[in-house]
């Protein structure tokens, strides 16, 4: 089968701070590697982006992250892709390691903003932006088989405004984020120009995992973090789009859900949809105004997500989302156990062959615009 990949990575490089402003570009990020036998708490993550004088990288203790980044690691010497797939610095050798796991095409987010990089909101927009032009640089050399999710400096709303009609001329195919900004959630009405310039260049919003906010700090080792201030926010953001109003002031907008798998959907959407009159009942009786015009459950087709390959969950979550807003994701270069997804979506058989053809190709292409043809000499599924 066909196979377009909706969310895979790249690591950053230290060319990918080469588009900063002059203003900035004393203060790029730079690289730090530690000898293992200096600092053996860190384990494989042997190495950090300095950042305003501040380390990126957290192995242990409070606000614990693991970005899996700078490729100088041990962790990077370990996978098995080459530094040059990893970082996009090498594009012949993704396309040749997307060729052996099937993928036509491969939609690319970044890895080192998973976390913000410094508190200074301008200075986080301007890397930002730098990391969009590069990436565009990137994938401009083999455009039919690598597309890429601009990054939104939503820290900066004007600045991700003024951004979103940029790239959307570069080409971007969506609009990253995460599911919170800090501590505030994403239908705060301060971002509401910011969705109202992603309707009107029809890009879609994917928010995806990652360490945005105060919960990061409630964690102290990789599990903790991994499982709750990594993935919680999605569900925060997930609430912001369907049940703070965030796809009912823009009817036009659509929005994905990026590697927190598929199966907490139903389960969290009928939670809000149980919630959504005992709610504006007390809104009401303080004299507000609905938070959305119709019930959450209503926006259900403006929702994508996705999944695991082997989710066990995957048929009844297809059943109550609908078959056309699931997509499947590689995650290359990462080291996330999923690595042959598309071969385990396309062997499953609880699900019929129409439903997987739209979830490895089919939903990804419409999703996200994609106009290009397989490769023929794709591997067969």
């Amino acid at each position: 089968m066909a196979y377009i990949d909706a969310d895979s990575h790249v690591y950053e490089v230290d060319e990918t701070w080469d588009f900063l402003p002059k203003k900035y570009r004393h203060r790029r990020p730079v690289t730090v590697t530690i000898p293992p036998k200096d600092a053996p708490y860190m384990g494989v993550d042997n190495s950090f982006w300095l950042v305003d004088g501040k380390a990126m990288q957290w192995t242990w203790g409070p606000g614990t992250v693991q970005i899996g980044c700078p490729l100088t690691s041990v962790h990077a010497g370990m996978k098995e892709f080459s530094v040059g797939n990893q970082s996009m610095m090498d594009v012949p050798a993704r396309l040749a390691d997307m060729d052996r796991a099937g993928v036509d095409v491969q939609v690319l987010y970044p890895t080192l903003l998973f976390a913000p990089m410094t508190d200074d909101d301008d200075f986080q927009a301007a890397l930002e932006i730098s990391y969009n032009r590069w990436i565009k640089e990137r994938c401009d050399e083999a455009p039919d088989r690598l597309k890429w999710s601009a990054s939104l400096p939503l820290r900066s709303p004007k600045a991700a405004v003024k951004e979103v009609y940029r790239v959307k001329q570069a080409g971007a195919v969506s609009l990253m984020c995460y599911g919170t900004v800090n501590d505030t959630m994403l239908h705060d009405p301060k971002y509401d120009p910011v969705w109202a310039a992603a309707a009107e260049c029809n890009l879609p919003i994917a928010i995806h995992v990652g360490w945005p906010g105060p919960l990061r700090q409630m964690c102290d080792e990789h599990s903790s973090s991994l499982n709750v201030s990594f993935t919680l926010p999605l569900l925060i953001g997930f609430y912001s789009f369907v049940g703070g109003g965030v796809l009912d002031r823009h009817p036009k907008l659509r929005a994905i859900f990026l590697e927190g798998g598929a199966g907490w959907i139903p389960w969290y959407l009928e939670r809000m949809d149980h919630y959504y009159p005992v709610a504006e009942f007390f809104r009401a009786s303080f004299g507000f105004d609905p938070i959305t015009s119709k019930n959450p459950e209503s926006f259900k087709d403006r929702i994508y997500t996705t999944c695991e390959a082997g989710e066990r969950l995957l048929p009844q979550v297809i059943d109550y989302l609908g078959e056309d807003q699931i997509m499947v994701s590689e995650d290359m270069p990462h080291l996330e156990a999923r690595e042959g997804s598309g071969d385990d979506l396309g062997a499953r058989r609880d699900i019929t062959k129409r439903q997987r053809e739209k979830i490895l190709f089919d939903n990804p292409a419409r999703f996200y615009g994609i106009k290009v043809k397989p490769k023929k000499n794709a591997k067969k599924k």
